[in-house]
């Protein structure tokens, strides 16, 4: 029997052109032999849309059927809608799973989950906490310490502080420095600070988005990151570790990440059994610590023989150039093998269907 699916892609977060083109690949790589499939895109005004992926559906590489109509949905004939969030009904039909390739702000963040466990729907990723706790980045750093992980050391700014100013954060975490807002990714809202008028005006950029703002003492070495996976059958792994060297920037910003030939991804990584063994064991570490499920992938530098943990990504990127995937295949496993075990994964917490 056909699992029926609503794939997730949109949302109003700043990633949600990433979203998107994970949607897109997601779509383009189920198979529909094992699922029904509905696309759900929802809109940066949260609207949502979604149309009926038949088995017939021309799908290629680069296309499904108008892919130029994800990023405008309301002005194809091939969706339906608008609805509102109130129209569950109308939005989910048949689903039983939702597929999320959400991304930052209000899709990776617990919202959405807590959403779909009220409406009784199974989800790939982490619940309501861990996500909300891996979302802020402020709030996971004080998990992973109290977990024996380090972190770069960083200082907050914002109203929450007030005795922390421009100039008593740069004295303390110096220069180049990083300023994050605490709730976004994929590199967005974030910023390097290589002077004080740089820090000033990222503090600024920022404040708007968040009442606290990360500024983190970048640390120079070699980054890694590091997939989790939970199977079908309970078991969790630790993937392939990934070494990231960017070429199109200085470090691994959003130009790094998603623009081809941005950044060299080598993996496995070139490092020795023991290194590599190290990497796997923080990642499970850091997914444990913030009671992660279904995936993860924690980010990591290494310099002078010290791991330091920047972030753990509950909802991985599932574009071409995503690197949960590039882990996955490096396993021997492939991209449509990967939907099939998040999927089961999902499926497998609805009551009475474990297998």
């Amino acid at each position: 029997m056909k699992i029926p699916l609503g794939v997730v892609m949109g949302g109003r977060s700043a990633e949600h052109e990433i979203s998107l083109r994970s949607g897109h690949q997601v779509l383009c790589n189920l198979d529909r032999n094992k699922y029904d499939v509905r696309a759900i895109v929802i809109t940066l005004d949260n609207r949502y849309y979604y149309r009926d992926i038949g088995p017939d559906t021309v799908v290629g590489p680069d296309e499904i059927s108008s892919l130029d109509a994800l990023p405008a949905p309301g002005r194809s004939p091939l969706f339906k809608g608008p609805f509102s969030a109130l129209d569950s009904r109308d939005i989910w039909g048949p689903c039983t799973v939702a597929f999320l390739a959400l991304h930052g702000e209000a899709g990776e963040d617990g919202r959405f989950q807590g959403f779909l466990d009220t409406l009784g729907i199974a989800y790939n990723g982490p619940g309501v906490l861990a996500s909300a706790v891996a979302m802020n980045k402020i709030m996971s750093k004080y998990l992973f310490l109290q977990c024996g992980l380090q972190t770069p050391p960083f200082s907050l700014f914002g109203k929450p502080h007030p005795g922390n100013s421009p100039e008593s954060i740069a004295a303390r975490r110096g220069f180049p420095c990083f300023v994050k807002c605490p709730q976004s990714g994929s590199s967005k809202l974030m910023g390097r600070a290589v002077d004080a008028a740089t820090l000033r005006d990222l503090l600024d950029e920022f404040s708007p988005h968040a009442d606290e703002i990360l500024v983190e003492s970048a640390i120079q070495g070699v980054e890694f990151t590091c997939p989790v996976l939970e199977f079908p059958d309970g078991k969790v792994e630790a993937l392939p570790p990934i070494e990231i060297r960017p070429l199109a920037a200085e470090f691994f910003d959003y130009v790094a990440k998603y623009k081809d030939k941005g950044s060299e991804e080598i993996c496995p990584a070139p490092r020795s059994p023991e290194i590599l063994a190290r990497i796997q064991d923080i990642a499970l570490r850091a997914h444990n610590a913030l009671g992660c499920r279904g995936v993860s992938r924690t980010d990591m530098i290494l310099k002078d023989d010290v791991f330091y943990v920047l972030e753990v990504n509950t909802l991985p990127g599932l574009t071409a150039n995503s690197l949960l995937p590039k882990s996955f295949v490096a396993a021997g496993g492939s991209y449509s093998g990967l939907l099939d075990v998040l999927i089961q994964t999902a499926y497998n917490r609805l009551p009475g269907t474990r297998t």
